[in-house]
């Protein structure tokens, strides 16, 4: 199978490795939601190797990932699991973990995605377990022509019910399903790392 590139994941992985380290150095288990090529899964499960690494995605797009695990050949990173988290109750046959991850992936969504993802989450996130989402918000609108132009892009091209959501929503949306905003990390290009405590 031909190895896919993701761009985007070439350009963010090190900001991103760097700030979610200390948030894991008691290493545990991580969920990653929407792996696509697995690049991140298998970027992070190199550089920490105390964590163990379950990739999933949906059901169409599961093997894109095949051929990154396929060459590095890791112990703690998981085949992805096949999960449509566009339908309610996509977590209940899954065990507990630890942490939950995300890239850009909430404004590729709808916001009736956006509420599973954060219900699914919370109910198989452990008692003290954390959920990490990487990507653009806004706040009181776009933070930038750059995320405005994406945004306009995901509606068109993408799904219509997609886009950059507003910070005030994620937050009050994760709250609903037990899950905390407590943190919010600037990374570069305007976009930040939210994470959500359950609780």
């Amino acid at each position: 199978m031909e190895k896919i590139v993701s761009q985007a994941c070439l350009r963010n992985q090190q900001p991103i490795l760097k700030a979610l380290t200390p948030l894991l150095e008691h290493g545990g288990s991580v969920l990653e939601l929407a792996c696509g090529t697995g690049q991140h899964g298998v970027y992070f499960a190199q550089h920490l190797p105390h964590i163990q690494w379950q990739l999933s995605e949906h059901p169409e797009q599961v093997h894109a990932s095949k051929a990154w695990l396929d060459e590095a050949q890791l112990t703690n990173i998981e085949a992805p699991l096949a999960i449509d988290i566009s339908e309610v109750g996509w977590a209940n046959s899954l065990p507990e973990f630890d942490y939950g991850f995300c890239a850009n992936l909430l404004h590729f969504v709808s916001e009736q995605s956006a509420t599973n993802i954060f219900k699914g989450m919370s109910q198989l996130l452990s008692p003290s377990g954390q959920f990490f989402c990487y990507g653009p918000i806004n706040e009181h609108g776009f933070t930038s022509e750059g995320n405005q132009a994406l945004d306009q892009w995901l509606k068109a091209d993408i799904n219509p019910l997609a886009g950059i959501k507003e910070l005030e929503w994620l937050e009050q949306s994760a709250k609903q399903a037990g899950l905390i905003l407590n943190n919010r990390l600037n990374l570069p290009a305007n976009n930040v790392i939210l994470i959500f405590q359950k609780g």
